[in-house]
């Protein structure tokens, strides 16, 4: 029946099915609470309840680090979500081993690291990374906007992340930043305008999910994801699992222009959109079907970009049943472009609120590319005008490392 499903040419119908599922079969679970702790290449904060993790070294060391730190919210939160939308492991596991080649060497050695220090086997990291391609579940909204559409002029981005939790995944959000000390780069990839040294970044994201939906890296380039639908059966086999390339744009991109570039070299594999913003007041929408873009630059006369979830450009649309929703979101973000809105970090806020899909909303950020700071939401979102966390650069991207190296026994620093 997995297997069947996964051909279905309108998968989306079946989410309101997995989600009652998962209601009943995960509705009196809790994923263990997350703990201050400091362990070698990485540490673990709790800044108003939302769990900041700082990972730094190679590749190798960064998935240890993680898998110390957030390995039992990992295994408990993907044994509990695959149960109920993806109980087919053994199918996964072979479109995945199909999609793994296309993955970059430092992706595997992180996986692999992950795995060393958690209870999640490479198999199961492998499933992780190229679930979203193979499944395609997530319905999320974008604004960008700056200059003479933002009340400070600077540049502003919000997102919502609406995401069938199926009563588990909302408990286990998490902040991590990234210090990589090696770039990772593969022979032959990148160009002379993108950096050898790799960047400081940070992502919202979920225990085990390596890739980026959501993020900002140390330059001030800002990233949100949305997956489109009415896709190619086998589209996700033929490309790079796009939240590694997201992840690899804020590892190796300072500007959107250097996203643009390496996005031009078509290495996805998924039908998404994509928005870029930076602290040069640039931002862009990426329309990414399978092997095309489709980019739209703001200007001095449209300085605002959005988003959800169809596509625009003609030439490259597609039915989903998906369209409706995405279509009445958009509207609402449009319909304030429109009036010369000038965005604040509040207006923005309120903007997400009313484009939420209040029963999978579960990741609300702010992103300003200028100040290098996150604020996000992982409470009462919703119909709720959320629990905000404000997260600046001294905590994201601080003067100083601060996460020890050695190989020392862990020194919990709070509970």
């Amino acid at each position: 029946m997995a297997r069947w499903m996964k051909k279905l040419p309108y998968r989306e119908l079946g989410v309101p099915l997995k989600m009652a599922k998962g209601w009943f079969v995960n509705r009196a679970k809790r994923v263990t609470p997350f703990r201050e702790i400091t362990v070698p290449h990485g540490s673990l904060q709790i800044i108003d309840g939302v769990p900041l993790v700082h990972v730094r070294g190679t590749h190798r060391e960064m998935g240890q680090a993680l898998g110390n730190l957030v390995g039992v919210q990992a295994f408990e939160t993907f044994h509990s979500y695959m149960r109920c939308f993806a109980p087919d492991f053994e199918g996964d596991l072979k479109l995945a081993r199909e999609m793994e080649p296309n993955l970059p060497q430092w992706m595997r050695d992180e996986m692999r690291g992950f795995s060393e220090t958690s209870e999640l086997t490479y198999d199961e990291m492998l499933v992780g990374q190229c679930f979203l391609d193979i499944h395609k579940v997530a319905a999320c909204s974008t604004i960008a906007a700056h200059d003479g559409m933002t009340e400070s002029g600077e540049i502003l981005m919000g997102r919502n992340l609406d995401f069938p939790s199926l009563s588990i995944a909302h408990e286990a959000n998490i902040v991590v930043v990234y210090e990589p000390t090696e770039s990772g780069r593969e022979k032959g990839s990148g160009t002379a305008a993108r950096s050898q040294t790799p960047f400081r970044y940070a992502s919202v994201t979920w225990p085990g999910l390596l890739g980026a939906l959501t993020g900002i890296n140390d330059r001030g380039l800002a990233l949100s994801m949305m997956l489109v639908y009415g896709h190619q059966k086998r589209e996700h086999l033929d490309g790079l699992p796009f939240p590694t390339l997201f992840r690899q744009l804020l590892k190796e991109c300072g500007t959107v222009r250097e996203g643009d570039a390496v996005l031009q070299t078509k290495p996805h594999c998924t039908a998404t959109n994509l928005i870029l913003a930076d602290a040069s007041r640039t931002a862009a929408r990426f329309q990414l079907p399978p092997h095309d873009v489709v980019v739209d630059y703001t200007s001095a006369d449209q300085p605002a970009a959005a988003c959800t979830n169809h596509y625009h450009e003609r030439r490259i649309k597609k039915f989903a049943f998906t369209w409706f929703s995405s279509k009445l979101r958009y509207g609402k973000i449009a319909k304030k472009i429109a009036a010369d809105h000038k965005w604040t970090v509040q207006s923005i806020k309120d903007v997400l609120q009313a484009t939420g899909i209040p029963p999978i909303n579960i990741q609300r950020t702010i992103m300003r590319p200028e100040e290098l700071s996150l604020e996000v939401s992982f409470k009462n979102n919703g119909r709720g005008p959320g629990h905000w966390v404000k997260l600046p650069r001294e905590l994201l991207f601080p003067k100083q490392a601060v996460i020890p190296t050695e190989s020392h026994t862990l020194a919990h620093t709070g509970a």
